[in-house]
């Protein structure tokens, strides 16, 4: 998929797209807008592009690295503790995988408003 934002109609457009779990994969983003040089507005496509495409995957191999450094640490064997473990892990995989999503999609919606008081 292709955005090219003009003006306050895209950025309205762009911002309609922005959801926490059903943004849509941006294959190229132009960004045209009045005002802002031709570096800028590369830097511009480039971030929203890359918050558009940000799965969460960072903050939720972060969160399972960091269960897992915990079950280590605490250390305790058997069935019921190695399911816990189990459990744990992957709930804080899930949680660090959201908040990479609320967290992208928050940057993206400030960067898109930035945008448009800029404009």
């Amino acid at each position: 998929m292709h955005i090219e934002i003009a003006d306050r109609a895209d950025l309205d457009r762009a911002e309609a797209l922005v959801s926490l779990l059903r943004r849509p994969h941006l294959d190229r983003v132009t960004v045209t807008l009045p005002g802002l040089d031709a570096t800028e507005r590369e830097r511009t496509a480039a971030t929203i592009r890359r918050l558009f495409n940000d799965c969460g995957c960072d903050w939720g191999a972060l969160a399972l690295v960091t269960a897992v450094a915990g079950v280590l640490v605490i250390g305790r064997s058997g069935g019921r503790a190695v399911a816990a473990a189990v459990l744990g892990c992957l709930a804080a995989a899930v949680a660090g995988k959201l908040l990479g999503l609320s967290w992208s999609r928050r940057r993206l919606l400030l960067r898109l408003r930035a945008l448009r008081a800029a404009s």
